[in-house]
């Protein structure tokens, strides 16, 4: 969490004092950066065959993403910061919903077709990822040309930090490989389902740094930077689950999971479309017509997590 907090504010300055500008400052720069105990976690789990921690992990890090996102906007609600967001964070929801759909009509259909055992889902979500990034930074790019840019700050050594961003990068990098070993022990021992030790715990873990991100960003009134975060965060989760399909030795990653993961990424879909709406809209009537969509986001986030632990405890 302190690494995310470092890594957020150097990231501003990066976005500020380049032509990287917040939306992919945010989008791709920040949002793998503290994406990465998702990355070394998910591996973990596939190495060691736990199909269950390996997807719920990525996937409940997006809800978890987003409950936190909305109850930061509740948080900041007298600023009414995300009114003022930039129109381009759509393409990024847009790739995020692709992703979420492929994601759980894989686990849905356990289709079995793969290409020297990595899971044609698994492709399709790489093929998504890559291409949505070339199309994001495309349209930065022309952004960016249109407009002016502000003067940046002659003080700054931005190469200085970049090497304090990469740093604080690695360290995070390093912390959060061993979430999914003990996760997959806690479950072991405990008789939690793995899914549950996933999609909860490792989840919530793993997306502290997310979390801190964007709460510093916020603060910093970077609120493009704040949202491209998440949306960056989520659909490079997904990439993540489809990386932990190439070390799952076990069969298909997307096949050996339990029905409770698909809730997860459902779930996530219907949170990124509300994403979509606080985007598109520039005004509202009052405070409480403002916290709207978030209170939804919030309250069913916390229903969705009490169900799977009645659901763990009844099982």
């Amino acid at each position: 969490m302190f690494s995310a907090v470092k890594l957020s504010g150097y990231a501003d300055i990066i976005s500020r004092n380049t032509k990287i500008g917040g939306l992919l400052a945010g989008t791709i720069l920040l949002a793998v950066a503290t994406s990465l105990p998702e990355l070394t976690a998910t591996i973990s789990a596939s190495v060691i065959g736990n199909a269950d921690i390996a997807v719920g992990n990525g996937l409940g890090s997006i809800i978890f993403n987003i409950f936190f996102l909305f109850l930061l906007d509740i948080y900041f609600r007298n600023k009414r910061l995300f009114l003022k967001v930039s129109d381009d964070h759509l393409y990024t929801a847009v790739i995020a919903l692709l992703l979420c759909i492929v994601t759980a009509g894989g686990l849905m259909l356990h289709y079995p077709l793969s290409f020297f055992g990595i899971s044609v889902i698994s492709v399709l979500v790489v093929a998504i990822y890559t291409g949505g990034m070339l199309y994001i930074s495309k349209k930065q790019k022309d952004t960016a040309d249109e407009g002016k840019k502000a003067s940046p700050d002659q003080n700054v050594n931005i190469r200085g930090t970049v090497i304090k961003f990469i740093t604080f990068a690695a360290i995070i990098f390093v912390s959060g490989s061993a979430l999914s070993i003990s996760g997959d022990l806690m479950s072991s021992t405990t008789g939690i389902s793995a899914t549950a030790v996933g999609s909860i715990l490792v989840a919530t873990a793993t997306s502290l740094p997310d979390a801190v991100s964007v709460f510093v960003a916020l603060r910093l009134a970077n609120v493009n930077m704040a949202i491209g975060t998440i949306l960056g965060s989520n659909i490079f989760n997904v990439l993540v689950t489809a990386i932990g399909d190439v070390f799952y030795r076990g069969g298909s990653i997307w096949m050996d999971t339990s029905d409770q993961t698909t809730i997860i990424a459902v779930a996530g879909f219907v949170l990124t479309g509300l994403v979509m709406i606080i985007v598109k809209r520039d005004r509202t009537k009052n405070a409480f017509t403002y916290m709207m969509p978030s209170l939804v986001v919030v309250i069913g986030y916390m229903v969705m997590i009490a169900s799977i632990l009645f659901y763990n405890g009844s099982t």
